[in-house]
């Protein structure tokens, strides 16, 4: 067999002509300091509505377990920006904005591609090792993996940066049986006394330097399910899928280096989706296009609740008939949030609906919502 040196090396010229942004190497053993960190978000209720409890650090944090005999982390980052991409929609329209990460092709199946080639290179190399492909769909902390192998270091957003594409970047992990140098882990932060991402987020949920609530990042009340809290909405903006703010204000991406475009291109999912399309989108119609992308796996109906919060936002009554028909939508989820937008809203047509539906809705947290609208 090549020696381990060589062997690393020939992996970051195949991950180098692949399009990944770098390749570094981590031990696959515990990762106590991340589960020491998880323990105490856990503990103080940062966790946000993953179901992480006392005891998850040993399913997320724990890389050895991921494959009989392993040994090495092979831990990669791929740059999601586009060149010259447009920070928002044009002004006067209808539109929601998808976070640059979701844009596009699904970013697990562009991963998942380039992580194969590696895996198939490791394979030539070393006949017969046992490898475990890892991206955002494991058991295993990305970002954790990444800091323990030196292949990114962490900001005060809790975003890890990398050298030339700073914070835009996708994370994936080949766990495999060969045992290989490791890289020397990340420093803490090359923050210093900036602290714009804290000041620039919305909801306040970057409650400390590198201190995330779950419960108040607009990334994740985009992606839960369920109700979302009312007063957190209106700080929502026109958010459908995931947030950029605490990236865009960081100076630290002012010169990050955009990747291949080429590699999430053409895909199922606009950067700045019309918002009555989709609020009125069909369950065939999801099928064939946002369901192939990122944001798919939340489902139709959570893409149109947040449709309903970027509306109301917006405040345009052109919204109102859109509003109006999902009032009678099959689920309550839909119903309760265009309730809430047509109250934003405010329009006449809107409001008299509302009154009405007050003897005709069933279900309590709908009710609750028409009622709140009404004020």
């Amino acid at each position: 067999m090549m020696d381990a040196v060589r062997i690393v090396a020939e992996l970051r010229a195949c991950a180098s002509r692949a399009g990944l942004t770098g390749l570094t190497i981590g031990p696959a053993r515990p990762l106590e300091e991340a589960a020491r960190r998880l323990r105490e978000r856990v503990a103080k209720g940062f966790a946000g509505h993953y179901g992480l409890t006392e005891g998850s650090e040993e399913r997320f944090c724990r890389p050895d377990t991921l494959l009989p005999g392993a040994k090495s982390v092979i831990c990669c980052a791929l740059s999601y920006l586009r060149p010259s991409e447009p920070p928002a929609p044009p002004p006067g329209g209808l539109s929601g904005v998808i976070a640059r990460f979701a844009r596009g092709r699904d970013y697990h199946l562009v991963m998942r591609e380039k992580l194969s080639v590696v895996e198939a290179r490791l394979k030539e190399l070393v006949p017969g090792c046992a490898t475990r492909i890892l991206c955002d769909t494991g058991p295993l902390m990305d970002r954790a993996a990444a800091l323990a192998s030196g292949l990114a270091w962490a900001g005060k957003n809790a975003c890890v940066f990398t050298g030339e594409a700073g914070s835009w970047v996708v994370l994936g992990e080949i766990v495999t049986d060969v045992e290989l140098p490791f890289d020397e882990p990340s420093p803490d932060h090359r923050c210093g006394s900036c602290e714009l991402c804290l000041a620039a987020c919305p909801t306040g949920a970057i409650v400390s330097p590198f201190e995330i609530d779950l419960n108040r990042c607009i990334s994740h009340l985009t992606q839960m399910s369920g109700i979302i809290p009312r007063e957190l909405r209106p700080l929502m903006g026109t958010m459908i899928y995931g947030c950029d703010i605490c990236q865009e204000v960081c100076p630290q991406n002012a010169a990050a280096v955009p990747g291949d475009p080429s590699d999430f291109e053409p895909g199922p999912v606009p950067a700045f989706p019309d918002l009555i399309r989709l609020l009125e989108m069909t369950q065939a119609e999801f099928e064939t296009s946002l369901k192939r992308g990122s944001p798919g796996w939340i489902g139709r109906n959570r893409l149109r609740r947040n449709a309903c919060v970027a509306l109301g936002n917006i405040g345009d009554p052109s919204a109102v008939p859109a509003l109006l028909n999902a009032l009678h939508d099959p689920s309550t989820v839909v119903r309760a949030h265009a309730a809430w937008a047509l109250g934003r809203i405010g329009d006449p047509r809107g409001l008299q609906i509302l009154q009405k539906r007050l003897t005709r809705e069933p279900d309590p947290d709908v009710l609750e919502e028409i009622r709140v609208a009404l004020g």
